[in-house]
């Protein structure tokens, strides 16, 4: 059933593909995090809310700072995985751009691989309503390297022809800018990491399925399409007769403090 609230491909697609998500999509490197954590100030007796959470790829590795997480994430089926997968972390029913949390209630919030399918000013303004004075704003992504050709063919291999693909179309957005527009917050500051996910056949088939335009397909072309990338993992030199590959990625970390 799609949610009103947000996108139709991030309601439908990521709805049906939640278990894909949480067995596939990458994890956050320790350099990211420890980065994370300092220039959040993360710890005992600090409170963080993790918004559009997803399966709680990032919030598991906040719960683990000691800070006091709360996740909300408007996806039943995503909020039922990171239950599992992070028990004792409240995980709330919202969006970025109507939080369910008070006024200077929080002293960060951090956005993992989700701010692209924001209203940007909307979410902008909630956040820093959430925010208590000097709280800090973290964005963060992981982007594959598609310089890798067979990393290139693969994102190729998910829709036909020219369709839109809206899990590229923040790889060339200006975030610094973006933030900047809203006037509540200082410049952001970038961090950036290279470093590769070890996969297997099965692992990347799943990473296929976890993409939110593949799991808002029908059954039947969501089938064709995930035949493809069994068939690249089977016939690429880089990939064929291989037990284990690394898949490689670059995790951008965007901080800073309200103004």
């Amino acid at each position: 059933m799609s949610d009103e609230r947000i996108n139709a491909a991030a309601s439908g697609g990521f709805g049906a593909t939640a278990a894909d998500y949480e067995r596939a999509r990458p994890s956050y490197p320790a350099e990211a995090v420890a980065h994370i954590v300092g220039h959040a100030g993360l710890g005992p007796g600090r409170q963080v809310l993790d918004l559009a959470a997803g399966t709680g790829k990032l919030t598991r590795l906040l719960a683990a700072s000691g800070a006091e997480v709360v996740a909300v994430e408007p996806v039943a089926a995503m909020r039922a995985e990171l239950a599992l997968a992070v028990p004792g972390v409240p995980v709330l029913d919202g969006t970025a751009e109507a939080i369910p949390l008070a006024d200077e209630s929080v002293d960060a919030v951090t956005v993992a691989q989700a701010f692209h399918w924001f209203d940007a000013p909307m979410a902008l303004a909630e956040t820093r309503r959430v925010l208590r004075p000097g709280g800090t704003l973290v964005l963060v992504w992981n982007e594959r390297d598609r310089s890798v050709g067979w990393v290139r063919q693969w994102g190729d291999l998910l829709v036909d022809g020219a369709l839109e693909r809206p899990y590229d179309s923040y790889y060339e957005v200006d975030w610094p800018a973006v933030v900047a527009a809203a006037g509540a917050f200082a410049p952001l500051q970038t961090w950036t990491c290279r470093w590769d996910q070890p996969y297997d056949e099965a692992l990347l088939v799943s990473r296929a399925a976890s993409v939110s335009v593949v799991g808002a397909m029908p059954e039947v072309e969501r089938q064709v399409v995930l035949d493809r990338v069994r068939g690249l993992a089977r016939s690429h030199p880089d990939l064929a007769g291989r037990a284990t590959f690394g898949f490689p990625y670059t995790t951008r970390v965007f901080w800073c403090p309200t103004s």
